[in-house]
């Protein structure tokens, strides 16, 4: 049992490691976007490119934010929080739901007043450019993040990517603006994208927000994790088990709680129920990555 606790525990810090790596990606690109936007905003007066250097603003504070929350959730239990701090996690993916619905609502509302009143644009071409290299950069960054996110299971990891996701779609967006304009001169394609742009960055922060929720309100596992604890059970049944109830799941940060209730035969010693228990419990773990499962044994007919 010791053995697995020091695996589990290098796995884990293995993991802490990766996700603080991958959180400073994230603020580093966002800073780099930033700069780029901003120059190119002043120089092409573009109402799309402004919009996706709000997001990217967003993105640095909501991205900082997520680096300090994976430090604390990689944070062991202690006296106080004898769980661990995982929920930091979701505290901050709720806080870039916040993040992403402001950006959105302050989009729309310039676009909105950029159709009331027009504004020119200029140097197109070297918006387009500037929103090319941008969606290369978002791109490159989600695919990272969505893939440490799956390998860690992190939920401020998942926000992020999301969050990041919609940034390709700003990006993009705002370089089809920039090209109509410029191939075409019709103006108001610029501020009527920016509008299509904030939907679809509001609509990213309810699902970042829902998500984060459940989280927070200990909403249990998906019912797949159900049948996965069944199959193991149901592997020892020959050696003393008869079933299980009393099922409670939910998560925290990257780890997963699993409670039950293991029916054993009467007739075992309290030595051999114990020693049963564990291994049930190892297997249930092995089973279900960054799993952290509580039995306790009842004795049935």
């Amino acid at each position: 049992m010791q053995e697995v606790s020091s695996q589990a525990a290098g796995v884990h810090a293995s993991e802490a490691k990766l996700k603080a790596s991958v959180a400073r990606l994230s603020v580093a690109a966002a800073a780099f976007l930033i700069a780029l936007k901003t120059l190119t905003g002043v120089l092409t007066g573009s109402m799309s490119v402004w919009a996706s250097l709000l997001d990217s603003t967003m993105d640095i504070f909501a991205s900082a934010i997520n680096y300090y929350a994976v430090r604390a959730a990689s944070v062991p239990p202690d006296e106080d929080h004898r769980y661990g701090h995982g929920k930091a996690e979701s505290l901050a993916g709720l806080f870039q739901s916040f993040v992403i619905c402001a950006s959105g609502l302050v989009l729309l509302w310039e676009a909105v007043r950029r159709i009331v009143t027009p504004h020119p644009t200029a140097s197109e071409w070297l918006g387009v450019g500037t929103m090319a290299v941008a969606c290369v950069v978002s791109v490159a960054l989600v695919a990272r993040l969505r893939r440490v996110a799956r390998q860690t299971d992190s939920p401020a990891l998942t926000a992020d990517a999301v969050h990041y996701a919609t940034d390709v779609y700003t990006n993009g967006a705002a370089l089809f603006a920039l090209l109509l304009v410029a191939l075409t001169g019709w103006t108001l394609a610029d501020p009527l994208i920016s509008m299509l742009i904030s939907g679809f960055i509001l609509w990213s922060a309810v699902d970042v927000a829902r998500e984060a929720v459940n989280v927070l309100m200990d909403r249990r596992l998906p019912r797949a994790i159900d049948a996965q604890v069944a199959a193991v059970v149901e592997r020892f049944r020959g050696d003393g088990v008869l079933g299980f109830h009393d099922l409670r799941t939910r998560r925290s940060g990257s780890h997963k709680f699993i409670d039950l209730h293991l029916e054993v035969e009467a007739d075992q010693t309290l030595q051999q129920a114990h020693d049963l228990t564990e291994r049930v419990i190892n297997a249930i773990e092995k089973e279900i990555p960054r799993s952290r499962v509580q039995i306790h044994t009842d004795p049935a007919e």
